[in-house]
């Protein structure tokens, strides 16, 4: 069956306390702003208090009918926990990109996740070392995202990652969306992966298509299954799972 290239599915996963939500809420943001439809579930629960949590997010250049998928396009886990989950259970799939930060998940008996097609950055250590605040790894994770899905800039990232922070971050997460930007690019560069050779291409928001006037699609995060607001002449409505 031929992979529908017009709406990106992402499950974006950690533990409680890395910032998963507002990585996902920003690539959303970022997403609307540039003229995409999204819609954002969130996982709520004990997962907030350390344990495996996700975020789906959905991007499209048409309106989402369903903001729900089982699979998703693109998989990132910045944990163990969080691979253990949801990541795992995807290895081998050809239709999955799975990002992973390098020193935070360990995947047993695979020494080199490269030659299994995995994406491994140190997202943590970068965010530590060059920007000097482990807080912002999330927002070097979601412009990373953003670079393999080829739909949503950099810069729009970038403006998002400031208005969403406290006065004090607004620097160091501007600088994190450019590196984070970065160390994928200069990945893809370098990797050759499966899955996003010239016929399958997983993960990227193809170009074309009905393209939403920006400002017309808006997410809200709502509870358990989560809300997909619309903004419709103005005015807002929910549309509940």
């Amino acid at each position: 069956m031929e992979r529908d290239r017009s709406r990106v599915n992402v499950r974006l996963t950690g533990s409680g306390g890395q910032g998963i939500a507002l990585a996902a809420t920003v690539l959303a943001e970022a997403a609307l702003d540039s003229g995409l439809y999204a819609t954002m579930l969130q996982e709520y629960g004990p997962e907030a208090r350390g344990g495996a949590t996700k975020a789906d997010l959905s991007l499209a250049r048409s309106p989402i009918a369903n903001p729900q998928f089982q699979v998703p396009d693109l998989c990132l886990a910045i944990s163990d926990k969080a691979w253990t989950r949801f990541g795992q259970e995807l290895i081998g799939r050809k239709d999955v990109g799975l990002v992973t930060d390098r020193d935070r998940v360990v995947i047993p008996g695979v020494s080199d996740p490269t030659e299994m097609g995995i994406i491994s950055l140190p997202f943590d250590e970068a965010a530590k070392l060059q920007i000097g605040a482990k807080v912002v790894t999330n927002m070097i994770c979601a412009a990373s995202l953003a670079r393999l899905i080829e739909a949503v800039p950099l810069d729009g990232v970038a403006k998002v990652a400031e208005r969403r922070s406290p006065a004090a971050f607004k620097d160091k997460n501007r600088q994190a969306t450019q590196l984070g930007w970065q160390m994928m690019d200069e990945y893809l560069s370098v990797h050759v992966l499966p899955w996003r050779s010239s016929e399958g291409e997983v993960g990227v928001l193809a170009a074309g298509g009905d393209v939403a006037i920006a400002g017309v699609g808006a997410l809200g995060a709502g509870s358990g299954a989560g809300e997909d607001w619309i903004h419709k002449g103005g005015g807002r409505s929910a549309l509940r799972s």
